[in-house]
């Protein structure tokens, strides 16, 4: 939906909840743009009560929580090496653990009451990478994957140039040689990773600018 529609509709509902001074509402947006991206280019009242909270990936703690408990039933376990290799994965974007644990309980489900072999409740990282090494994952998680792609198309030029000549390098590439590779000036480039490590997408290490999540990176060198 049009975010100013959706701002004129939620404007209405508070008109009609100001009669119960009581009530208090809140709303929660998820979307490609931050707030505060979205506020400097539309201008509207509904702003003026806007406090942007930054949601950024989960801790590692808390993607061991997500996975070990989804529910107070869970029977099943992980191995710490395949906490970590997970972890390593996705640097705990949220979709994409929940991706991985989803895609873990299918194939163990396949493999033991569809096919009868017996297992350990336990995911290994051997099971980690069965998973993500079918291609059905891939197509699983396009949409957080095409997604992030074509959100590097939109404001800041040359992003996506950015993305591919990052990607062959998983351990850092710094920023004279992103220079080298495009071909681009330095400033546009600058201004491309600025908005790259904004949306988390990429990040500055000691060893240089690098792909934030890794099965991202592996998606962009196959994808693109």
């Amino acid at each position: 939906m049009n975010f100013s529609i959706l701002a004129t509709i939620i404007g209405a509902a508070l008109k009609e909840l100001e009669t119960f001074k009581r009530v208090k509402v809140a709303f929660a947006f998820a979307g490609l743009h931050t707030l505060d991206e979205i506020a400097e280019d539309y201008f509207h009242p509904f702003f003026a009560s806007i406090i942007p909270i930054r949601v950024g990936f989960l801790s590692a703690g808390a993607v061991r929580q997500l996975l070990a408990n989804p529910n107070e039933d869970f029977p099943l376990d992980y191995h710490p090496d395949a906490y970590d290799q997970i972890q390593s994965l996705t640097s705990g974007q949220p979709y994409l653990v929940q991706l991985i644990g989803f895609q873990l309980v299918r194939r163990y489900n396949t493999q033991v009451f569809e096919q009868g072999r017996p297992r350990d409740p336990v995911f290994t990282v051997e099971d980690v990478q069965a998973v993500i090494q079918n291609p059905e994952f891939f197509t699983k998680g396009r949409y957080y994957f095409s997604g992030v792609w074509k959100q590097a198309s939109q404001d800041t030029p040359y992003q996506q140039t950015i993305l591919q000549a990052l990607a062959p390098h998983p351990e850092g590439i710094s920023l004279s040689m992103l220079v080298e590779t495009t071909g681009l000036a330095e400033e546009p480039v600058q201004a491309a990773l600025k908005t790259l490590r904004r949306h988390d997408v990429a990040y500055e290490t000691q060893a240089g600018w690098t792909i934030i999540v890794e099965l991202f990176r592996r998606w962009v060198l196959e994808h693109t």
